[in-house]
């Protein structure tokens, strides 16, 4: 009998829980779900300006071998790609980067066999925690997005880009946070530049 009350209050706890996730807010149902994926996964500790191609192969043996689990496929769809020219990408859930910085998701895209892009995702709440990072781990990089002579344009949100030059590509991330949305960190190898001559 005393097995039985136990099951039925643990049923009771699962089932109130489900309830009361399903009407929360969609911000806190992501940060629920990032905290989940992330558990016991480790943490993502290469450096943002660090970046550079390498080949796909090894790329994939390195990370495995820290422990993460990736995901990996080709024949990518439009909408898979940040360029046209990936054909490969792999994904890893990740719970922490850099200094501990709550994070979500780390995605490699691929081209022609090497490292062409990497995607670093946080939920919302890890936005001023990165800011905070990225300024000091890039105070002696280039901001290239306070120059006349380029435009970056926006993110998806409407809120204006900070682009950094590294010694093997650009670092991209918005200057603003959209709460409930996630930030990205964006590394692409291509330096191709909109220049814009100052009026």
């Amino acid at each position: 009998m005393r097995l039985l009350k136990l099951v039925f209050i643990a049923a009771l706890i699962v089932g109130l829980g489900v309830f009361c996730y399903d009407r929360l807010p969609k911000t806190y149902r992501y940060e629920i779900e990032d905290w989940y994926a992330g558990l016991g996964e480790p943490a993502f500790i290469e450096s943002p300006d660090s970046f550079s191609k390498r080949p796909q192969d090894d790329l994939i043996r390195e990370y495995k071998n820290r422990g993460h689990k990736l995901t990996c496929y080709g024949n990518l769809q439009k909408e898979e790609r940040i360029v046209a020219q990936n054909d490969y990408l792999c994904s890893a859930h990740i719970n922490k980067a850099y200094d501990g910085i709550p994070a979500r998701l780390v995605t490699f895209f691929f081209t022609k066999g090497e490292l062409s892009d990497v995607r670093i995702e946080f939920p919302s709440s890890s936005f001023k925690k990165l800011q905070s990072y990225l300024s000091r781990k890039l105070a002696d990089r280039q901001r290239l997005d306070t120059l006349p002579q380029y435009n970056f344009g926006t993110d998806n949100m409407g809120g204006k880009l900070m682009v950094w030059a590294v010694p093997n590509g650009l670092l991209i991330t918005s200057d603003s946070e959209v709460p409930g949305d996630i930030t990205v960190l964006h590394w692409t190898n291509r330096i191709v530049l909109d220049k814009r001559r100052a009026p």
